[in-house]
């Protein structure tokens, strides 16, 4: 009985394998790095670069403010008194720790920011991608740079070839172009 269950199973299996091998696997690739080519990448691109400049601005403005503080302090220094000096040093160095500690607060929210603008453009990216897979009945689709900018780079990815004509890059910026044409 048991070897009867065992040479059944093993008959599934044989079977199943079969089925498996015999569904036409359909592959496409994407290359990615077109994708950020979009008009809509660009524009949070730009975006983006912009509150950097403003930050870099004001990180730069209180910066200046600071070290003149301190030079207004040094020129000061010989006429105070050593309670007066101890105080503007402790003042100095509490707006020294308050500048630092901004300015990582700043550079945190703009990463914070960039992370969301990329997890925007990224999902929108996958749902094109998906649809157009979906339509071609793609199995697979995968990041592939027909022209890597080093020689190994697709080597190490493990590809060597593909079709030309399994390349959906096209399709996914005119899709993405076209959902983000007029959004400012």
């Amino acid at each position: 009985m048991k070897k009867a269950i065992l040479v059944g199973m093993v008959g599934s299996l044989v079977c199943l394998g079969a089925l498996v091998s015999a569904a036409e696997v359909k592959i496409g690739y994407v290359n990615l790095r077109q994708v950020k080519e979009t008009q809509e990448w660009k524009r949070l691109e730009a975006v983006f670069q912009t509150e950097v400049n403003k930050s870099q601005i004001e990180v730069e403005q209180r910066k200046r403010e600071l070290e003149k503080a301190a030079l207004q302090y040094q020129r000061q220094k010989a006429m105070l008194s050593e309670e007066t000096r101890r105080e503007k040093e402790r003042e100095l160095q509490k707006r020294k720790i308050e500048f630092q500690l901004w300015a990582q607060e700043r550079q945190q929210t703009l990463e914070r920011k960039r992370d969301q603008m990329s997890q925007q453009i990224w999902s929108r990216v996958k749902e094109v991608v998906e649809k157009i897979a979906r339509k071609k009945h793609l199995t697979l689709v995968i990041d592939y740079n027909p022209a890597p900018s080093k020689a190994t780079e697709n080597f190490e990815k493990g590809f060597v070839y593909l079709a030309p004509q399994t390349d959906i890059t096209e399709e996914v910026i005119k899709e993405l172009n076209t959902i983000f044409e007029g959004k400012t």
